[in-house]
């Protein structure tokens, strides 16, 4: 289960509401050496360091990423990107024993993660941002669906030029949307009926238009209903969305006319579809 836009914005408004101006007293890493070889962690652990004694002034998500700011110019980045489970709890009891991160607050709440995949927990000073991958891939020039500058004209004259095919346009590093991935590319060209391999330049005005609406319905009904439904959130919760298109239809027919669900290869990974409704 990738964590993507809706599921980091979620997190982040929930983290808004219960750790703004909480005091960091202490913290604790666990198991963390395979993740920091891979990069996914600071390399000097010493650098966790900066998080005591500060207090959170904010957070911020944009993409799949997770900011947190706190004074004395530090900052904690978050990106559990695979799956990954970040909790807030009002006491010690019942912590699972699987966390790479634990931070006990001065007030004794305690907050923690777990990555269950790839993914990235580092602290920077903002002077360094600049200097994670991570960051400069989400906090970008590049347009999130969230943005009222997300529009269906500016979406569609981004769309006008691009002669690539239609995943590659919505995820990945050549994307023109932050935040986005193979799960929810399934459900938004379901809902807009394309064929997964249709190029950018050959969208008809009418199927702008209905990418765009998939596009904005999907990360608004996912925000709306609590995030995916493998997805956990800050309380400990279920997402309540079920995609309409995605591995969960394997061996299932479309609700819409009856076809059974096929599947291609497309951009390094598989793509799930009704051969009929969205028929090249």
């Amino acid at each position: 289960m990738s964590i993507e836009l809706p599921e980091a914005y979620i997190l982040a408004e929930q983290m808004n509401k219960v750790l703004i101006g909480k005091q960091i007293k202490s913290y604790d890493l666990y198991d963390y050496e395979r993740l920091q070889k891979i990069g996914f962690l600071n390399k000097n652990i010493d650098e966790f360091d900066l998080l005591v004694d500060c207090k959170i002034i904010s957070v911020i998500s944009r993409g799949n990423l997770i900011r947190v700011i706190l004074n004395k110019d530090v900052n904690l980045l978050i990106g559990p990107e695979y799956g990954g489970i970040v909790l807030y709890h009002e006491d010690n009891k019942n912590l699972s024993e699987k966390l790479h991160m634990k931070i006990i607050f001065t007030d004794e709440t305690i907050f923690t993660i777990r990555l269950k995949g790839m993914g990235l927990i580092y602290t920077v000073k903002s002077s360094d941002l600049e200097h994670s991958y991570l960051y400069k891939r989400d906090f970008s020039d590049v347009l999130s669906p969230l943005e009222d500058r997300f529009t269906s004209n500016h979406f569609s004259e981004l769309l006008k030029n691009s002669n690539r095919g239609i995943k590659s346009i919505l995820v990945g590093k050549e994307a023109i949307l932050v935040g986005l991935s193979n799960s929810a590319f399934q459900d938004i060209i379901y809902r807009a009926k394309l064929f997964p391999k249709i190029k950018g330049s050959k969208l008809s005005e009418q199927q702008k238009g209905a990418l765009f609406r998939a596009i904005k319905n999907v990360v608004d009904d996912r925000i709306r209903l609590g995030g995916k439904f493998q997805f956990i959130d800050l309380f400990g919760k279920k997402g309540q969305y079920l995609p309409a298109m995605g591995p969960n239809m394997k061996g299932k027919i479309c609700s819409d006319c009856g076809s059974g669900i096929e599947k291609l290869s497309v951009g390094g990974g598989q793509v799930y579809y009704c051969p009929l409704c969205q028929a090249e």
